[in-house]
């Protein structure tokens, strides 16, 4: 600005110099013998338009200084603090999740002892980042520090996630490294932050747990190809990090389990609100002698799909030999406006050691939802997501958010030949409330009834859940 002002102040010295020059030479006249008056004046005059149009320029470099916007931060919020290159060919950005509830139980029936924890939990606690190199190259590292998150991990102080570097340098397609989901199960698929309800459906936690069972995170390498209305996944996977692999406690003979899975899904119908899915997974597994629970090879369990306030299982298959086990599923899902459905059928079969009898074992969820404000879940690559609110809560701005109404029914079935892990019937009802894309708010009533070895539990429960995600 000192230079503009300088160079403004010379300007007009300089014009007020040719001024005075120009009038002394037409008032000198005949004093002036050498050239004649007219040329001097045409000098004059360029001299006066040059200086003119100097002075134009500057004015014009202030207004263009005045009105250029300030620098732009490197740092930008997608719901957490994010770094990104100008030609958007590198990325880093800080991403989490906090997730608490409180929940009541009510056992109203039946002959079981098991006496339910009223309460509080840190049911996710999760820190992480993620993004790009290079363009072609992605990122993530998450782990979870609640305690409800590892709280089978033996003494493991964290619970690692995700955990991977991917690839994409090929047109729709994506190879992934690393500790991340198996492309088992359409529920176990949707992140915790985007599901209905406060936990997953019975059949789909027992034949899909990360340490027990086949599914989850695990380590391994995935290729997953997308099509314009159709997805299709599959990789190979080994146990999860948390799982223990000590010979020494084990056995020599105790490797650590593997598996092929995959995943396959198909919407006919794939608009903005009116969505129709079809879908299909599996898995096949060598057990390896061990899966972090003391050698035992595979077990499928579940709770009451309430919270890890109490992690009392009613159905429990116990610790079973396996050389191998499978699973499979069938998927089906929707989205017509406000209304949104979801089912899944689940089966799993356990081929066990030293002669004994194969196991077979099912399970399966219908869920129905409805949002009150007229929003539509969202749906992209196979997978379902939560309602962001078209108007988010705001005490001076008007908005009430987003709210919305689910039911859903669960069952799951782990008897077979003279095994007795039990059945149990589910029903849920959910209110929830998002103020905003980053946050919602759930509260569910849970009916449950099992049944296992003779011994009935029936009861009710209330879990509320308030969480954060960005």
């Amino acid at each position: 600005m000192r230079k503009y002002q300088l160079n403004i102040s010379t300007t007009f010295k300089s014009a007020l110099f040719a001024s005075t020059a120009l009038a002394g030479a037409v008032l000198a006249g005949p004093a002036f013998a050498g050239e004649p008056v007219e040329n001097r004046v045409q000098k004059l005059e360029a001299t006066i338009l040059e200086l003119q149009r100097e002075l134009q320029t500057v004015k014009d470099d202030q207004a263009i200084a005045a009105a250029k916007p300030a620098p732009e931060s490197p740092v930008i919020f997608k719901g957490g603090p994010a770094f990104e290159a100008a030609d958007g060919s590198w990325s880093f950005k800080v991403r989490g999740r906090i997730e608490a509830d409180a929940a009541f139980y009510n056992k109203s029936g039946g002959n079981s002892p098991i006496d339910f924890n009223n309460g509080t939990e840190l049911r996710r606690a999760r820190i992480g980042v993620d993004g790009k190199v290079l363009n072609d190259w992605l990122y993530r590292l998450e782990a979870d520090f609640a305690k409800a998150s590892r709280n089978d991990s033996a003494s493991s102080e964290i619970d690692v996630k995700d955990a991977y570097i991917a690839f994409t340098g090929i047109e729709n397609t994506r190879i992934t490294v690393g500790q991340h989901k198996t492309p088992n199960s359409l529920e176990q698929l949707v992140s915790s932050t985007d599901l209905v309800f406060t936990e997953r459906p019975l059949a789909v936690e027992a034949f899909n747990h990360r340490l027990t069972a086949g599914g989850d995170f695990k380590a391994g390498v995935s290729v997953g190809y997308t099509g314009e209305n159709y997805t299709l996944t599959t990789g190979l996977f080994g146990a999860n990090f948390a799982a223990s692999s000590d010979s020494s406690a084990l056995g020599a003979a105790n490797d650590e389990g593997w598996g092929v899975h995959g995943r396959g899904t198909f919407a006919p119908i794939q608009e903005k609100g009116k969505v129709l899915h079809l879908g299909a997974s599996g898995y096949w597994r060598d057990a390896g002698g061990q899966n972090g629970f003391g050698g035992t090879s595979v077990r499928f369990r579940s709770g009451p799909e309430v919270s890890a306030v109490d992690n009392t299982r009613l159905v429990d298959t116990g610790n079973l030999a396996a050389d191998t086990y499978t699973s499979a599923g069938a998927e089906l899902g929707g989205i017509y406006g406000p209304f949104h459905a979801q089912a899944e059928y689940l089966v799993a079969s356990v081929d066990q050691t030293a002669g004994l009898p194969s196991l077979d074992f099912d399970g399966g969820y219908v869920q129905l939802g409805y949002v009150l404000t007229g929003e539509s879940r969202n749906y992209k690559n196979g997978l379902f997501s939560r309602v962001k609110p078209a108007n988010p809560f705001s005490l001076k701005g008007g908005g009430a958010g987003a709210w919305e109404i689910a039911t859903r029914f669960s069952t799951i079935d782990l008897n077979d030949d003279a095994l007795r892990g039990g059945s149990q019937d589910n029903y849920t009802a959910a209110l929830n409330w998002y103020p905003n894309e980053y946050i919602r708010v759930g509260v569910d009533y849970v009916r449950f009834d099992a049944e296992r070895n003779g011994i009935t539990t029936e009861g009710d429960a209330v879990v509320s859940r308030i969480g954060v995600a960005w």
